[in-house]
């Protein structure tokens, strides 16, 4: 571990959620030699804002405006978002050095330019690294212990997408509604993306027992990550703990993309772990090509849900394609339905 000296005492004015692990007071200790790491934490202070996406999401879930001055604490990280900001870790970084929030969670790199609809992320001044007993914090140092897959492993449904924002965590927190009432003790995790609280969030407020991340695992995000699978591994290892009767488990981003989704659905060793699977889908075609995609992985389609079946012309078209559709917000009891009857709950 690389050990600091000469350090700042710093109050942060906002705490970004990537940074829970950490248990951070109000005043932290800080090197004023950041460390270029993925999963280190970073201070910085604000110097531009966004109207668009302006926001950092606190450690209690809550997002809170940022406003020049701001100084904040986050991670670094990447992100390659098809419908958000792109970035990565910068190979060195100084004091002074300009940095960018690339998502609200509080991750934080090297922009690779602005997004259509977005503009460009906010710039962050690097104050340092933050330290305790003079090692900087990392992620992994927090992070749950590996462990392989257990067996017998509770039924696992994953709940993947075409891409961002097709509606996959909605429909995963409306399945674990309908299982938790039902008295199904459900555990939910996500297992690639970038931090953020809100998603793990919806799974406890719709009666998860139990929420896992990869953030837990030790990353800020899955981008552009060699080993997710592992990760992956790792996390059911955990949610299988406490005998859940189903694991929820959100596969964030698309299929196809830089967060590992590929990853997983190529490791046969997963694959004949999962129980069910639902497509979220923006689009007909996505829904399709996204659901034989997984098919050929050996992987049940329970059913297509998101956009692709907001009214009855998509989900006709899907149905004459051989894939069970259903709308999470019009027939959330016929998906839950098709999602039970591919678990085996009666």
């Amino acid at each position: 571990m690389t050990s600091v000296t000469h350090e700042l005492r710093v109050r942060p004015d906002k705490i970004a959620s990537v940074c829970t692990p950490f248990k951070l007071g109000p005043y932290l200790a800080v090197a004023p030699t950041p460390v270029a790491e993925r999963g280190v934490a970073v201070v910085g202070r604000v110097l531009t804002v966004s109207a668009q996406y302006g926001h950092i999401e606190l450690r209690s879930g809550r997002p809170a405006v940022l406003v020049p001055g701001d100084i904040i604490v986050g991670v670094l990280g990447a992100r390659a978002a098809l419908r958000g900001f792109c970035g990565d870790v910068p190979d060195a970084v100084e004091r002074g050095d300009i940095l960018w929030l690339l998502n609200k969670g509080g991750v934080i790199g090297k922009s690779a330019g602005a997004t259509v609809g977005l503009g460009e992320p906010i710039q962050l001044e690097v104050i340092g690294t933050p330290v305790r007993d003079g090692k900087p914090l990392r992620l992994s140092d927090y992070a749950i212990k590996p462990a392989p897959l257990p067996d017998p492993l509770p039924p696992v449904l994953v709940v993947g997408a075409t891409c961002m924002h097709a509606g996959k965590t909605t429909a995963a927190g409306v399945i674990t509604h309908h299982l938790t009432r039902r008295g199904i003790k459900v555990h939910a995790g996500k297992a690639t993306g970038v931090a953020a609280l809100a998603d793990l969030m919806s799974f406890s407020d719709n009666g998860a027992v139990t929420t896992l991340s990869f953030v837990d695992a030790g990353l800020p995000s899955t981008c552009n990550y060699e080993d997710v699978p592992t990760t992956t591994r790792t996390l059911l290892a955990h949610l299988a703990q406490d005998n859940p009767d189903v694991i929820v488990l959100e596969l964030g981003d698309g299929l196809l993309g830089a967060y590992g989704v590929d990853d997983i659905i190529a490791d046969s060793g997963l694959t004949r772990t999962f129980r069910a699977a639902i497509v979220a889908a923006n689009d007909i075609i996505g829904g399709l090509a996204a659901s034989e995609r997984l098919r050929a992985a050996g992987i049940n389609v329970a059913a297509i849900t998101g956009p692709a079946t907001d009214n009855e012309a998509g989900r006709r078209k899907l149905a004459q394609l051989g894939f069970a559709a259903a709308n999470t917000f019009h027939q959330p009891g016929e998906l839950c339905t098709l999602v039970c009857n591919a678990l085996g709950i009666s």
